[in-house]
C-alpha cells in the first residue's frame, strides 16, 4: 500500500506516470462535456425552429 503521494511517483501505467494521465483524462471531460453542450444546443434550437411548442415531460 502506498502511504503518501511520493510512493507512487516512479509508476508508470502503459508507460505515463501519473501526471500525464491526469491530463489527459482532464482533456477527456472538457471534450465530452462540451459534446454534450453541443448536441443539448442542436437539440434545443431543432426544437425551437421547428415551430411546435416545447412541451415539459410532465405535460
Amino acid at each position: 500500500m502506498f502511504t503518501s503521494n511520493k510512493d507512487v511517483q516512479d509508476l508508470l501505467i502503459f508507460g505515463h506516470n501519473i501526471e500525464s494521465w491526469l491530463i489527459y483524462v482532464l482533456i477527456f471531460f472538457g471534450l465530452t462535456s462540451l459534446a454534450f453542450v453541443f448536441v443539448w444546443l442542436i437539440g434545443f434550437l431543432a426544437e425551437s425552429q421547428s415551430g411546435n411548442s416545447i412541451k415539459q415531460p410532465w405535460e
